[in-house]
């Protein structure tokens, strides 16, 4: 097949798969929404993965608060039994392995395994040098970054210091 390598605004190109392919306006019109909704789904896993993080760091001190109280003669002092890592094999789930196996951080490999899933899809789709889909993705990547994000995390650390 002949890829055209230079940015073209074509109505004709094959995306991904050799069964995803435009032939005409409509059939360009419908890919480019399939795109912009796409990047809006990369920057929502996005934002969930930071919200999922906020959450867990939040009730992670909850739970530190509420063992200071109920247990204060460890809330100043040295918590080495609590935090230390035991080593035991992996297939023994104590210790370490208790902590590496949560259902915090295997939702969160598997939401960064499909964030990264869609931002190389999302690169191939550019890659096809077609101008109707990379404008897609890049107002896409806008709208979801305006929807999702709010307001941006180093406007927070500014406001924290100043």
């Amino acid at each position: 097949m002949d890829m055209d390598m230079t940015l073209h605004f074509g109505e004709r190109e094959k995306i991904l798969f050799s069964w995803w392919k435009t032939g005409s306006l409509s059939g360009m019109a419908v890919s480019m929404l399939i795109s912009f909704l796409l990047c809006i789904l990369y920057e929502a896993i996005k934002s969930f993965r930071y919200f999922l993080a906020v959450w867990n760091n939040q009730k992670r001190q909850q739970r530190h608060a509420e063992a200071s109280i109920t247990n204060p003669q460890n809330s100043g002092g040295d918590t080495i039994s609590e935090d230390s890592v035991h080593i035991a094999p992996l297939v023994q789930l104590s210790g370490f392995t208790r902590r590496l196996f949560t259902s915090y951080r295997i939702a969160q490999g598997a939401l960064y395994g499909l964030q990264a899933l869609l931002a190389y899809a999302l690169m191939l789709i550019v890659m096809t040098y077609n101008m109707n889909l990379i404008l897609s993705i890049v107002v896409g990547e806008a709208v979801g970054y305006f929807l999702f994000t709010g307001n941006p995390l180093v406007d927070q650390h500014l406001s924290d210091c100043c």
